[in-house]
C-alpha cells in the first residue's frame, strides 16, 4: 500500500473544553490521535491531527486531520457540515464541525 498518495485530509473547526482537558494540544507532527464521534452516532473514528491553529481553550480554531484506519473504518460520514465530538478514550474533550474533505499527496 502506498501511504504517500491520495491521502484524505479533513479540514475542521474545533473547540476544546477547558473543564475536560488540562493541557494544550500540539497539532503538528501527527502525534495527537483522538477519536471523533459524529453527533447522534456511536462509531468511534480515529484520526490524527496533521496541523492546526494555535491551541486556545473554549475558542473555535481550525485544524486538519487525517483518518488513520481508512482501509477498515468507513469515514464517509465525515462530510462538510457534519458535527462531531472529540474523545480521548472515553473522555469528551471537545467538539467540532467538518469544513471540507479532500484528497492530496501533502497530508
Amino acid at each position: 500500500m502506498d501511504h504517500t498518495r491520495n491521502k484524505i485530509c479533513i479540514y475542521i473547526k474545533i473547540k476544546f473544553f477547558e473543564s475536560r482537558r488540562k493541557t494544550p494540544v500540539r497539532f503538528s507532527g501527527g502525534r495527537y490521535r483522538p477519536h471523533f464521534i459524529i453527533k447522534n452516532d456511536s462509531e468511534y473514528l480515529r484520526v490524527q491531527f496533521i496541523d492546526g491553529e494555535e491551541f486556545i481553550f473554549e475558542k473555535e480554531i481550525l485544524g486538519i486531520v487525517q483518518p488513520i484506519y481508512r482501509d477498515t473504518v468507513d469515514y464517509s460520514k465525515l462530510v462538510p457540515g457534519t458535527e462531531f465530538f472529540i474523545l480521548e478514550g472515553a473522555t469528551l474533550v471537545g467538539e467540532g464541525v467538518v469544513i471540507n474533505k479532500f484528497k492530496t499527496e501533502l497530508c
